[in-house]
Order: C-alpha cells, then structure tokens, then sequence
C-alpha cells in the first residue's frame, strides 16, 4: 500500500525553541570562528603538525583550543580571553620576553636569544598583531632569528592608531617544528 504525503510550504514552520546549552554552544562557536577566522594562514601553518598536515584539521584543532581554554563567561555573556588563545603550539621551546617597545609605526620585541638542545640559534621568530575589532591581522615578513634576540614589525596601516593583540612565537628553518605561542598584551599603534 503507498502512502503520498503533502506539503503546504506556504505555511510557515513551527519555530523550536533554542535550549540554553544549544545557544552557549553556537554563541561560543560562532566568536570562535570570528576571532580565529582573519589568522587562519598563520594557524594553517603553526598548526600543521597537530592537524595531522591538514590544513583544515590544524584550524579545526587551534578552534577546539580556543574553545575550551580561552573562552570566558556564560551566555550570553561570553567573551574570548586574548591572552590565553594559542596562535601556533609544538614541543619547540618558546622564547623568553624582556621587552616590548611600540610607538605608532613600529614594534619591537626583545627577547631571550640563547640555544638550547631542542631551540636552534637559527630557529626563526613570528611576531603577529591582530585586532579582533576590525578583523585586521599581519605578520613579519623579514626573516629574524632566535639568536638575533629581537624581531621588529612595521605596524599595518589599517593598525595605526588601533588597539591590538600582539604574539610571538617560533619555528625551525624548515618550519616543522613550532613553539608554543606567547602573549605579548595588547598594545596601541
């Protein structure tokens, strides 16, 4: 025996009503994607070892992170934590920061500059600023190095003047291996 069913789509659907913990999930979900969203080449590549060389699965990871160790309050009022957000994370050992000098156009980062067994005078270092606010993210693009002790940064125009996130952190000459990101605090241009 067949059975036809009919639809009228002009009647409109019945709404559910969202439970609590649904809407925590997607609030957390969706600023997240918000925060994470403008880094995602540097993630892709800092995060590439734990996404298992998929660059896809490496956000998926840095986004898991965020999620359970950076996020703050309860919905509605839920806010992501900057300081703890890891932009890139390895077994590379990170370096030790002395100092952070900005004025409008220029950071400058000093930092502990010494070889160990697991860090390489060679291993190179990533300064990133980021403004969540605008959606506005930039990394060096000169080559310093561990053993150089700093790492200078020409601030984007579209910073100038702007409150941002600033991080640092490193990777071998072959960009394989990472370490885990520093927070250098947020900072005016």
């Amino acid at each position: 025996m067949d059975i036809n069913f009919f639809y009228d789509r002009s009647k409109p659907k019945k709404e559910k009503e969202q439970s609590y913990g649904r809407l925590a999930v997607q609030q957390r979900m969706r600023l997240a994607m918000a925060f994470l969203h403008p880094l995602r080449p540097v993630i892709a590549e800092s995060w590439l070892g734990k996404g298992q060389g998929n660059r896809s699965k490496a956000f998926g990871q840095a986004l898991k992170a965020l999620m359970q160790e950076a996020m703050d309050g309860y919905y509605p009022d839920q806010r992501i934590a900057a300081e703890r957000v890891l932009i890139s994370t390895g077994l590379l050992p990170a370096m030790h920061v002395e100092d952070v000098v900005c004025d409008d156009r220029m950071l400058e980062v000093y930092f502990s500059g010494e070889s160990t067994p697991m860090a390489s005078g060679t291993d190179e270092a990533v300064l990133v600023v980021y403004s969540p606010e605008i959606g506005i993210a930039g990394r060096n693009t000169d080559v310093f190095f561990r053993k150089d002790g700093h790492i200078r940064l020409k601030i984007p125009a579209q910073l100038q003047g702007q409150p941002f996130h600033a991080y640092l952190f490193m990777h071998n000459s072959k960009k394989k291996q990472f370490s885990r990101s520093v927070y250098l605090g947020q900072l005016t241009g």
